[in-house]
């Protein structure tokens, strides 16, 4: 009956081991460092009451029945021993754990405590080409979370998908197992690379071309393209080569004028620009338009026009015939001043009578038949000993006097004007002046555009007007102040400045190059006047 007694004991000990086994096994992670010691008491319980109960078995078992015994006994605490060992390695890693923490609150107790908002999930409707984004953030957010089970994960999916998304996996339940099965249910679905790739291309050719030079409209540009290649080098398809060039070429189309003629000044004529330099000078651009009276739309005072060649076909400039303007009659039967304006005014080469160039680029090797030189025979201004002479007259239609020192205009490459003879004792032939004193003498000067440069490093399009004669250079008040430059104290008188005298409103320094190229460039001090002429 004793015998009896004890094989119940053992039978009801060995069970209880085998219940904290198993509870211990599947809880052991989540067991704190005082419940770890809990759990060890109890496996000491058991393994005394175990030691105990085989002590009296050995005493009343018999011969044959001994080694029986032992080799239970060995299994059982080959047991009680494995799970002793399981829960002082769980122990030690806490208390590791525990002390890493410690360092790093001492090393932080001196900061200023802060709350960090809570960071909420990112949704997904089923909207396919948001897969890829929403993919990432899930899984940097909750799938790599080691401290979930796979039971929070699927909760945590659930709760931030909507609509056609949400049906997929609206009816599995909430279980470790089942989180990777929705994961893949949903990536199956909506993990098409084709699919993927035709939405992005069909956005990035959406995107809204710029209306005016705009830093918000520009950056807009920037940040949307971006994404569309973050996204195509997701899916493991890289933006180089031929597929970079033709998408540099999408996003330039979707310039506006402005900006666009900035983007090709900027360029080496020989090399194919990239992607990447479009979108950084693109950012620059953007960088050096958000300032105060540039946020919104870049208003400029002076007029440019941008000439775009669309095809080759006869269109006269003048009468807008389907001739060109050295054929036009009526050009023709204009005076050789009104010619000359003309072609001033509507940037035509003064060589070949074409647009779309300067007489500096022009390619024609043809000369005026009258004087030889590198000018258009229209524009040829005679002189008295020539016939049909069409030397400047005063308003009474009257020649004017040699005393008048009239110098007709001269052309240099520097300011690409047009020419005509040179007259006597003129040493410069890049300008023209009038060094007569009679009140009736006309003076032609040239002008030149110029690129000046502003407070912000960007260039401004200004016209200058080149007068030999003059001793110091000048810029008016509306001008200096568009391009936001800082002035100085200097109050000088300037004379015979529009046949009276006018004082200076400070002085400045500008820095400009030629508009057709940046790799020359001057600085000069300009003292500042109201008006020029």
């Amino acid at each position: 009956m004793k015998v009896k007694a004890c094989l119940n004991q053992k039978k009801a000990i060995i069970s209880s081991l085998t219940r904290l086994k198993n509870k211990t096994l599947e809880d052991i992670n989540e067991l704190d460092s005082s419940e770890l010691k809990i759990r060890k008491n109890r496996f000491d319980t058991i393994g005394e009451e175990l030691k105990t109960i085989f002590d009296n078995l050995f005493s009343l078992a018999g011969d044959n029945e001994i080694e029986d015994y032992i080799l239970e006994k060995q299994e059982l605490f080959d047991t009680w021993e494995e799970m002793l060992i399981l829960l002082d390695r769980r122990v030690s890693h806490l208390n590791k754990t525990n002390k890493n923490t410690e360092v790093t609150h001492t090393r932080n107790s001196d900061s200023t405590e802060i709350k960090l908002p809570t960071l909420s999930l990112p949704t997904f409707s089923g909207v396919i080409d948001e897969w890829l984004t929403f993919s990432d953030l899930f899984q940097a957010a909750v799938t790599n979370n080691q401290n979930l089970t796979g039971a929070q994960k699927l909760q945590y999916l659930k709760g931030v998908l909507k609509g056609d998304a949400q049906k997929i996996v609206q009816s599995l339940p909430i279980t470790d197992g089942n989180f990777q099965i929705a994961w893949d249910l949903l990536k199956e679905r909506y993990f098409h690379k084709r699919e993927i790739l035709s939405s992005l291309m069909k956005k990035l050719m959406n995107i809204s071309p710029i209306t005016c030079e705009s830093h918000a409209q520009i950056l807009k540009l920037v940040d949307s393209t971006k994404e569309c290649v973050r996204l195509l080098e997701t899916l493991d398809l890289k933006v180089e080569g031929t597929a970079d060039i033709i998408l540099m070429f999408v996003i330039q189309f979707k310039l506006d004028s402005t900006t666009r003629g900035w983007w090709e000044r900027s360029l080496d004529s020989e090399k194919i620009p990239s992607l990447s330099e479009l979108l950084k000078f693109l950012s620059n651009h953007a960088r050096s338009l958000m300032t105060e009276g540039y946020g919104v739309k870049r208003n400029i005072s002076n007029k440019k026009v941008t000439l775009v060649a669309s095809g080759f076909q006869l269109h006269c400039t003048y009468c807008q015939n389907n001739h060109n303007l050295n054929k036009c009659d009526a050009f023709q039967n204009l005076s050789v001043q009104k010619r000359v304006n003309f072609v001033k005014s509507n940037n035509i080469c003064f060589n070949c009578l074409t647009q779309f160039h300067r007489k500096s680029a022009c390619k024609s090797t043809n000369k005026c038949r009258k004087c030889g030189k590198s000018h258009h025979t229209l524009l040829h201004f005679m002189t008295p000993n020539e016939p049909n002479s069409s030397i400047p007259r005063d308003a009474n239609n009257s020649v004017l006097s040699a005393s008048a020192q009239v110098f007709h205009p001269v052309m240099s490459d520097a300011t690409n004007t047009d020419t005509g003879p040179n007259p006597p004792n003129v040493n410069n032939p890049s300008i023209t002046s009038c060094s007569g004193f009679d009140s009736n003498s006309q003076v032609l000067l040239c002008t030149a555009l110029v690129n000046v440069y502003d407070s912000f490093g960007g260039t401004q399009l200004c016209r200058v007007l080149l007068d030999p004669g003059s001793q110091a250079c000048l810029i008016t008040n509306s001008c200096l102040e568009r391009l936001g430059l800082p002035r100085k104290r200097a109050h000088v008188r300037i004379s015979c400045l529009g046949a009276s005298d006018t004082r200076t409103n400070g002085i400045s320094e500008i820095k400009f190059t030629p508009h057709f190229t940046s790799n020359i460039s001057f600085v000069t001090s300009v003292y500042v006047v109201n008006k020029i002429v």
